[in-house]
């Protein structure tokens, strides 16, 4: 006798992991040369697998990043801290910070601007 029932497989075609973001840009406004700001960015897994940033990026040594590297799972939040050193710099400044993650894009950019003064 030969079996003929089918086992159901579960399959993931169609689920996907998003981010929204609350804000992707951010100005700081006016700063001084040589001062330190900061700004997190929050975001939400709107997907339905877990979120997983791969990597983090920014386009210059004057920016730093922090980031929790453990999974997000879908519906949860997360945060990037963004920490920016104005120091030798001056006038007006763009920087975009690329992340890394199991998006369909593969990759988001945020960015952040200021205008240093002396």
């Amino acid at each position: 006798m030969v079996c003929s029932c089918k086992e159901k497989v579960k399959t993931t075609q169609g689920e996907e992991t998003n981010m929204k973001w609350t804000l992707k840009t951010w100005n700081f406004g006016e700063i001084k040369n040589g001062e330190e700001v900061c700004h997190t960015f929050y975001f939400k897994n709107t997907g339905s697998n877990n979120l997983l940033i791969k990597n983090v990026k920014t386009d210059c040594g004057c920016t730093t990043v922090n980031y929790n590297k453990a999974p997000i799972k879908p519906g949860e939040e997360g945060k990037i801290e963004i920490a920016f050193n104005s120091r030798g710099r001056n006038g007006k400044q763009y920087k975009e910070i690329s992340i890394f993650a199991n998006i369909p894009e593969k990759q988001t950019i945020i960015s952040i601007t200021a205008d240093i003064i002396d």
